[in-house]
């Protein structure tokens, strides 16, 4: 198994092991087709010093999630490719990415899109958001688990 720039040994023999061990640079997947998007996150996460990887589409993302390893993914609902959900579904029944946090950021703030997302086991959070919330949301997400936190008031 090759690595890349942004792993080290520990990591290589992260993905060897079946079990989800937190690094010390957590690593997040962003999934959505928007560029603008990507790169926003991208960046507040980068000021974090989070190491961040980027698919534009479902399909993508799900290959992503199983050879990267990411740590917490993030996922547009209406991501190319495949509904956000149905990405989330897929990843909850593979035994490598079941246990992989997921947090929905949408511009979807309607009553069923959350409910869907929810149930698929994601977070949710509504386009446009503040970036203090987004990040203090993802560092509880890896510090404690997910609780279902839904911000859903737009700001």
């Amino acid at each position: 198994m090759s690595m890349d720039k942004n792993q080290s040994p520990e990591d290589t023999a992260d993905a060897a092991r079946p079990a989800v061990r937190r690094r010390s640079t957590p690593r997040v997947l962003i999934v959505d087709d928007d560029p603008t998007t990507r790169n926003l996150v991208s960046h507040f996460l980068r000021k974090e010093d989070f190491i961040v990887i980027k698919a534009s589409d479902g399909n993508d993302g799900l290959a992503r999630a199983k050879s990267d390893r990411p740590d917490l993914l993030i996922v547009d609902a209406a991501v190319a490719g495949m509904d956000g959900s149905e990405l989330v579904a897929m990843l909850k029944r593979e035994p490598e990415t079941r246990d992989l946090p997921v947090l929905m950021l949408s511009s979807l703030n309607d009553e069923e899109a959350i409910v869907k997302s929810l149930d698929a086991g994601a977070d949710y959070v509504i386009k446009p958001f503040s970036p203090r919330i987004l990040v203090a949301m993802i560092k509880k997400i890896l510090r404690d688990g997910s609780d279902h936190a839904v911000n859903t008031r737009p700001l």
